[in-house]
């Protein structure tokens, strides 16, 4: 077993002496820094042989991760007889996938040839630089408005090499004119950035086209043409070149242009209390055409935040939603309004205040069937109210009495009180309702009805006052036999020094 072995590893090692410098591989060339993605390339591989050589074949092919990035379009090429010394020259043909990742490639060069009747093979493994290819692209907003624009753009890399020194500039367009350009100082793949540039527009369609300038980071030779000139039975090839390392495109950003004045919102209400609030209501004119509005609310709502409503031309409709802001203070809500096409984003802009509560303190009622009321209002929340009424609610049992049916109060800002004086008659009731007025920031009128009991109403004033009532004459009559007694009494004693003086 050991006998066959050794003599086969004899045989090849004969081959390999046999076969050593016999050729060199002198030249790999590519014509380029590095390769792209999605491009195709010419490869020269140049051979010297040490000896005569002949049915000499070359080829190319992709080793290791190449096998799945780089395709091989052409190659081998014939060659033939070489004499020592003189060049063999390979052309070769490959395709860089478009998914090719950036590394370094080894490509596989052999020759196959005989020598002396016998057939021999020689390789060398050459590396290729794949650089990723950058692909730029430009989203814009499919919307402006007529006039000036703010226009923030998107530039995406979606490509896989790096553009570095990225402008943009634009031409005049139809409907529209750019006030300014763009510039990026690189992108890596995946990455996108936003530029912002000014424009004015005329209502309708709008294109304004745009050349966009970019370099790679390598130069990146382009075969632009070769000429073949034969001189006697030298034929010879010349290949010309162009460095594109810095790349331009163009292309046009198409905008739909609406009508300045295509619609007016604005809110109710510009003050509303802090926490939930019920009626955050819309207003918006439709100054465009007949057209279905979808209205979204993209922050602070509760519940459905998307409303539609179909609006006729010149017409206005309310909107409410229901939202919940917890901070006080100036508050931007973001509105985005849709219509036949079109998409409006406008931020409404509310004062978020703190909520009046209004409670009775110290509350004293007086009297049977007249009662006497009187108290403190307090303002125990945290916005101010304007305007302050307290008033008694007339009812088939309670009728307010002049001239203290109601109190005006005035202003009362958070942490404040004022005191009433209210006058009502009651018959067979235990209650009595109240009603208190008032305005909040935005001038609303809140009416808010309270009941006050009369059940365990202190009426000791009252009692004292019909018991001195009950004893009055009974006091009045003993005054006066007291002062008929004390006239009498001074009578009768004058009458008896009359008589003795006689």
């Amino acid at each position: 077993m050991k006998k066959p072995l050794i003599l086969f590893i004899l045989f090849l090692s004969l081959i390999l002496i046999n076969s050593i410098n016999a050729i060199e591989f002198t030249s790999f060339d590519y014509k380029n820094e590095y390769l792209e993605p999605g491009k195709i390339y010419d490869l020269w591989v140049v051979i010297t042989p040490e000896k005569e050589i002949n049915n000499t074949i070359m080829g190319i092919y992709p080793y290791g991760a190449g096998k799945e990035y780089i395709q091989i379009i052409e190659g081998k090429d014939y060659e033939g007889q070489l004499f020592p010394s003189e060049k063999g020259v390979g052309h070769f043909i490959i395709q860089i996938k478009d998914n090719a990742p950036s590394k370094d490639y080894k490509i596989v060069a052999y020759c196959n040839y005989t020598e002396d009747g016998k057939q021999y093979s020689e390789n060398r493994i050459f590396k290729i630089p794949v650089r990723g290819k950058p692909i730029l692209i430009i989203e814009n907003p499919p919307v402006i408005n007529e006039g000036m624009n703010k226009v923030y753009l998107k530039v995406k890399n979606k490509g896989t090499g790096i553009a570095q020194d990225i402008k943009i500039e634009f031409n005049e367009g139809n409907n529209i004119y750019a006030l300014s350009s763009g510039y990026i100082n690189y992108l890596k793949p995946g990455e996108t950035r936003t530029i912002e540039i000014g424009a004015y527009a005329d209502n309708g369609i709008a294109k304004l086209p745009y050349i966009i300038t970019y370099s790679n980071p390598y130069n990146n030779l382009q075969l632009t043409d070769k000429t073949e000139t034969e001189q006697g039975n030298t034929n010879t090839i010349t290949y010309n070149y162009k460095n594109q390392k810095t790349v331009e495109e163009t292309g046009n950003l198409i905008f739909k242009v609406i009508p300045g004045n295509a619609i007016d919102l604005n809110v109710k209400d510009y003050s509303y209390p802090v926490g939930e609030v019920n009626n955050f209501t819309l207003y918006i004119k439709n100054n465009y055409k007949d057209a279905n509005f979808i209205i979204t609310i993209g922050e602070y709502y509760l519940g459905n935040n998307q409303k539609t409503v179909f609006i006729k031309h010149g017409k206005t409709k309310n909107i409410t939603f229901k939202i919940k802001i917890n901070g006080i203070g100036v508050k931007e809500i973001p509105i985005k309004i849709i219509f036949d096409g079109n998409e409006i984003n406008k931020n409404i802009s509310i004062n978020v205040i703190g909520k009046i509560d209004l409670v009775l303190t110290g509350v004293n009622v007086e009297g049977i069937t007249e009662k006497t009321i009187t108290g403190d209002l307090s303002n125990i929340g945290t916005s101010k109210a304007k305007s302050v009424l307290i008033s008694v609610k007339k009812t088939n049992d309670v009728m307010p009495l002049r001239p203290y049916e109601n109190y005006f109060i005035g202003t009362l800002n958070p942490d404040d009180y004022g005191s009433f004086e209210l006058h009502a008659g009651v018959n067979g009731t235990d209650s009595i309702p109240i009603i208190i007025e008032y305005r909040d920031e935005n001038n609303n009128l809140i009416k808010i009805e309270k009941n006050i009991s009369i059940k365990n109403v202190n009426i000791n004033f009252d009692q004292s006052q019909r018991n001195n009532s009950s004893y009055m004459p009974l006091i009045i009559a003993v005054l006066f036999v007291i002062g008929v007694l004390f006239l009498l009494y001074r009578g009768f004693f004058k009458k008896k020094e009359d008589i003795k003086g006689v």
